[in-house]
């Protein structure tokens, strides 16, 4: 563990979903460990208040709003990412929603949105930052946030469990 601890600190993490809960809790933990944080969110007030937190704290955060069902921002992302700190030892795709309601009842649109963030998401958050992660040839995380949604059934939870069941 001390180990791996030294390896994360003073690298970059990436974090999806940072604006608000697991997210926000995984990002200002990656900047007491003393790494840049690059916070992804859809909302931008969020990140930018933990960001704030961050720096304020003395760390390093860079904000950059990110829709992850939007492959084109999960590689923009990337790109800024690089653009700025360089190499990622550690990436989080914890970005996600939850939707209710009987799979039969759930209209179109939402269960596109749904699968779009909860599973496109992690799927392009990989294929954007991971051949650069190992081109780096350096030891660095992934990590993909399921739910304990992704080991359960809940009939009306069915388009969340299908995707928590994905990743």
């Amino acid at each position: 563990m001390k180990e791996t601890l030294e390896t994360l600190s003073g690298g970059v993490a990436v974090i999806t979903g940072a604006g608000s809960g697991i997210g926000e809790g995984l990002a200002r933990h990656a900047a007491e460990l003393g790494m840049k944080v690059v916070l992804a969110d859809i909302a931008q007030d969020r990140i930018e208040t933990v960001a704030a937190d961050i720096i304020a704290a003395g760390g390093s955060a860079l904000p950059v709003v990110t829709d992850v069902s939007n492959p084109d921002q999960l590689d923009a992302l990337a790109d800024k990412t690089y653009e700025r700190y360089g190499e990622v030892k550690l990436l989080i795709n914890n970005a996600g929603i939850e939707t209710l309601g009987l799979s039969w009842e759930i209209p179109a649109a939402t269960w596109e949105k749904t699968l779009n963030i909860n599973i496109h998401g992690v799927i392009h958050g990989v294929r954007a930052f991971v051949p650069r992660m190992i081109a780096a040839g350096e030891t660095a995380y992934i990590a993909n946030t399921s739910s304990i949604g992704g080991l359960g059934m809940m009939p009306v939870q069915t388009s969340y469990i299908l995707s928590k069941h994905a990743v």
